[in-house]
């Protein structure tokens, strides 16, 4: 009887670990050789990596976790690491951010991958329609720095924005509001800012941070 109820409490204490994470998602930018734009999708016991901008699956992985720190085992993905060899790691949650560091793992392509990252609580970006004419004043050139300018232009309805010396391809914009947009590609939200006669003079990236960038034409 003993041992049942020990066992019973393992997997009580098991379960409200993994509690944590289970049901959430988060977006980060893994690093390593191929650095990209990911969701990290934590179910009951396995979590799936995969790309924002395509939904492309990166890893599947089984992952187990004690209150700061989780330990995941490839089922099948795109990294070098074999079926057999886990990695740990600790994790940390604050707020709607959550880091992720290396604590072991001799599978290289995924240390290199999750160590030292940031995570930001993914929520879905549904679209709404916008009128041409709303969309029309959101045109221009803006810039972020003198070496770093985005284009926005207005194709067959959609908004379409490019910066050549950000690594941004020429991307859509998807509407969530007549002000708040969603960059798919870089799973990034901007919103543009009006000054007092209406006129478009920036827009705001949010990011890890909020980058102001100006609209100079």
């Amino acid at each position: 009887m003993k041992s049942i109820i020990f066992f019973s409490v393992v997997l009580l204490i098991s379960f409200s670990a993994n509690a944590q994470l289970a049901g959430t998602r988060w977006k980060g930018t893994i690093k390593g050789d191929n650095p990209r734009n990911v969701i990290m999708d934590f179910k009951n016991s396995e979590v799936i990596v995969y790309t924002v901008y395509d939904s492309q699956m990166v890893e599947k992985m089984t992952y187990t976790m004690d209150n700061s720190s989780f330990t995941l085992l490839k089922t099948e993905g795109q990294s070098d690491c074999d079926n057999n060899t886990p990695g740990k790691y600790k994790f940390g949650i604050k707020q709607d951010s959550m880091f992720v560091s290396l604590l072991a793992d001799v599978c290289t392509d995924r240390s290199s991958a999750l160590d030292a990252t940031k995570w930001i609580k993914w929520k879905d970006h549904p679209e709404v329609k916008v009128s041409e004419s709303i969309m029309q004043q959101y045109v221009g050139t803006y810039e972020f720095d003198a070496q770093h300018h985005l284009f926005i232009t207005l194709e067959n309805g959609r908004l379409q924005i490019e910066g050549p010396n950000n690594n941004l391809p020429k991307s859509t914009m998807y509407a969530q509001s007549n002000t708040r947009f969603f960059i798919k590609v870089a799973g990034v939200e901007i919103d543009f800012v009006k000054d007092a006669k209406g006129k478009v003079t920036k827009f705001i990236s949010h990011e890890e941070k909020d980058y102001e960038v100006k609209k100079i034409k």
